[in-house]
């Protein structure tokens, strides 16, 4: 009976997952009747409800993270001034998990800015079926990285379009950039060794809690951006469940995966935030690839202090940490709304089928599309 309940507890993440997922169709419906607005209204007025759109597909994803799984939001740094601004902004975050982008989520509703994000993704989630297409139709940029971190692929040709796109049009954006290009994962010491030796290689500090950040798709980002984005938010990201204590010292652990998270396994999320003034960050790209550098210096002191002995500094990020709630009307409407889309297609047969054949034909679709024209 114990064993039955346990094995029925690590399926919590099914109901969830599966109205995250099973909705998808629902959407691609939305963005296609969005994407038809395209040619016969302004760029930005078609942004404006295609954001919409996208804000409220996060707000469901966004119910079940934060609402469902009841985790305490911890925000340090300049985050009050950064959430009480609408501001065009290159977002710069460690990168853990796919949970990071959850993550951003939970800051950009907090500040309002919900449907302005735009994710630089690699180049393979672009074939992700359904997703990928509503990921570029959203405004969101794929970088196919080269192996060199300080060559340039072809592909960045497209990158400069997507960006101009933006600034010419003056589209609200969150720019989310993950320098990093992976994620830092604790166990895997070959990724980490190869990044250490990097910075050795170059004459920069090694990192121990973070990789060193690839410079080139962020530099392309900061420069694309700079004429047009208010500022530069740098985010840090650290995970109550990640620091083990062992014998001597405390072991980090990998961070949380989203079913580990969506069954509770992280009560916390620590966010550190810092607003850095765009005519900050360099244009030469040598000594851009310094400074941010040294941007993610700071973020492996905090990381190396959050998983240090010294009980004044484990389990906490630079300065002072406010908790953080965000309302249930905010995410509530969203789930609502989703559910009554859905109805039709779980209640009525030609509409069940519907269902079925936008999963399929739509995957394919949206996989061929993104493969010759993006």
């Amino acid at each position: 009976m114990f064993t039955a309940i346990l094995h029925l507890n690590s399926l919590r993440y099914l109901v969830p997952a599966g109205m995250m997922m099973g909705c998808a169709p629902v959407y691609l419906r939305a963005y296609l009747g969005c994407h038809a607005l395209n040619y016969v209204l302004p760029v930005r007025w078609y942004q404006a409800i295609e954001d919409t759109v996208w804000a409220t597909y996060q707000r469901v994803v966004e119910f079940f993270f934060e609402h469902y799984t009841g985790v305490e939001v911890i925000l340090y740094g300049d985050a009050e001034e950064c959430l009480s601004k609408k501001e065009n902004v290159v977002y710069l975050s460690n990168h853990q998990t796919t949970l990071d982008w959850v993550v951003t989520d939970m800051v950009a509703s907090r500040a309002g800015c919900l449907g302005r994000i735009r994710y630089v993704l690699k180049d393979g989630l672009k074939y992700l079926p359904l997703y990928g297409y509503v990921f570029g139709l959203h405004g969101c940029i794929f970088v196919n990285r080269a192996k060199s971190r300080l060559a340039a692929p072809p592909s960045f040709t497209k990158v400069v379009k997507k960006l101009k796109h933006h600034r010419d049009n003056k589209i609200p954006s969150w720019l989310v950039v993950f320098p990093e290009g992976t994620r830092f994962r604790p166990e895997k010491d070959e990724a980490i060794k190869t990044s250490q030796a990097f910075a050795f290689k170059q004459g920069l500090p090694v990192l121990h809690h973070v990789l060193s950040p690839r410079i080139r798709a962020t530099h392309l980002c900061v420069e694309g951006f700079r004429d047009y984005a208010d500022a530069i938010y740098d985010v840090t990201i650290a995970y109550s469940n990640t620091g083990e204590r062992g014998e001597r010292t405390v072991v980090r652990k990998e961070a949380p995966s989203m079913p580990d998270f969506l069954m509770g396994k992280c009560p916390q999320i620590h966010i550190h935030m810092r607003r850095i003034a765009m005519e900050t960050a360099p244009s030469d790209i040598v000594e851009f690839h310094r400074w941010l550098h040294g941007v993610f210096e700071t973020k492996d002191r905090m990381l190396a202090d959050f998983y240090s002995e010294d009980p004044a500094k484990r389990g906490r990020l630079e300065g002072e940490g406010r908790r953080s709630r965000l309302g249930l009307m905010t995410t509530l409407p969203a789930i609502a709304l989703t559910a009554a889309c859905m109805v039709p297609f779980v209640m009525i047969k030609g509409q069940q089928r519907a269902y079925w054949q936008l999963w399929v034909y739509g995957g394919i679709f949206t996989v061929l599309w993104m493969k010759l024209t993006v």
